[in-house]
């Protein structure tokens, strides 16, 4: 009886060290894809939020002050605690506005300040500003320091990074530790996207794009050219 009682230990112990070995590698697992999920979760709110922005921008000319305030406003769900209109104020004030303030990178990828150089007209207090109606009346030929035509130069393209915060615990750590190693490699995060990884944030990015409802005046918001070489712009 004893070399069976000697071979139940050993198989009993083999059960447990192989469950001491696994135990931590399947919850890392499924912590991650608990992190994925919500990530994909949240890509779709700041898809949703960009749209908003831009088109915020597009009936109150490219002005950034509300788009990134209709992106605040987008992005409540994200805080939510409650589902109630009280609640949903609350958090976009206390929690949202500052949020977007903080984590939120947004920027005009079109149109740009060669743009305006090539099709801007003047009001009669002589600000410069891009015609929005009738554009179809309007000749297609590209201008010569943009590459666009007036009717390319009022789509309104807006280009979101925010900052998502990592919460699960062990698989926020690992993902943030992982895009750090990634990053020595490549130069499609900046500084401001690994500062946020710094800080426990995943850097998500989204554009989108409508086409302009009132005049998008001139201003330092609006990028150059040269800028945007490494940013696609169609």
């Amino acid at each position: 009886m004893r070399p069976h009682r000697t071979a139940g230990r050993r198989f009993t112990g083999s059960i447990m060290l192989e469950t001491v070995i696994a135990l931590p590698v399947v919850l890392v697992l499924g912590l991650s894809v608990t992190q994925w999920a919500l990530v994909h979760q949240a890509r779709a709110v700041i898809d949703h939020a960009t749209l908003m922005a831009a088109r915020a921008g597009a009936v109150n000319e490219a002005r950034m002050a509300p788009m990134r305030n209709a992106f605040a406003r987008a992005i409540v769900p994200l805080h939510l605690s409650r589902r109630d209109a009280a609640d949903f104020e609350t958090a976009f004030l206390i929690r949202a506005t500052p949020d977007a303030r903080l984590n939120l990178r947004l920027r005009i990828l079109n149109p740009t300040r060669e743009a305006f150089d090539d099709h801007a007209v003047r009001d009669r207090k002589g600000g410069r500003y891009l015609p929005f109606r009738h554009l179809d009346r309007r000749s297609r030929r590209p201008g010569r320091q943009s590459g666009l035509n007036i009717q390319d130069a009022t789509l309104l393209r807006v280009q979101a990074t925010y900052g998502y915060p990592l919460k699960v615990p062990y698989a926020g750590a690992f993902i943030r530790q992982a895009l750090r190693l990634a990053t020595r490699w490549t130069t499609a995060y900046g500084p401001r996207e690994r500062t946020m990884l710094l800080t426990g944030r995943l850097p998500i990015v989204t554009t989108a794009t409508v086409r302009m409802q009132s005049r998008a005046r001139a201003g330092p918001h609006f990028p150059q050219r040269t800028d945007l070489d490494r940013v696609a712009r169609e």
